[in-house]
């Protein structure tokens, strides 16, 4: 089965990105790590420690996925942009996510356009709260994981 990795720092949003691309209700406190997914191409999400944690979970991970999803959350992104690179050279599809987009005021459009031209990465403005985004990064990664057959 073909793994879709969620990476980014702590409080990124990577697990109600899990819940909302799994459709789920959010469970305060719940804990996982992996849950398949059925779309057009049925995978294996895994939700990663925070890139910012010190631990070989997240490099395992980063070996393994045919996609990575890459959430930013602010215009700090240079920790994001080093994994990016890490993701590349092990073979990774790459999506970068603005992640909680519903709390920007332009929905997160600035923070992805600065991403796009300095990753040169498709770059999607996601919220797992309101949805917002959640049906064209689903489309992405089924696409993506065509391609990669």
């Amino acid at each position: 089965m073909k793994q879709v990795g969620i990476f980014g720092k702590r409080k990124s949003g990577k697990s109600a990105l899990m819940y909302a691309l799994t459709r789920q209700k959010i469970i305060q406190g719940a804990a996982f790590s992996a849950m398949e997914i059925s779309g057009v191409t049925r995978v294996m999400l895994v939700d990663t420690v925070g890139v910012d944690v010190e631990d070989s979970t997240a490099e395992k991970s980063a070996q393994s996925v045919e996609v990575a999803l890459m959430l930013i959350t602010d215009d700090a992104f240079e920790l994001e942009l080093a994994w990016i690179n890490k993701l590349r050279k092990a073979g990774s599809a790459i999506i970068v996510v603005i992640s909680k987009a519903d709390e920007f005021p332009d929905g997160g459009a600035a923070l992805a356009a600065a991403v796009k031209e300095v990753s040169g990465l498709k770059t999607i403005c996601v919220s797992s709260h309101t949805g917002a985004g959640v049906i064209e990064l689903d489309e992405e990664i089924n696409r993506l994981l065509g391609t990669r057959d």
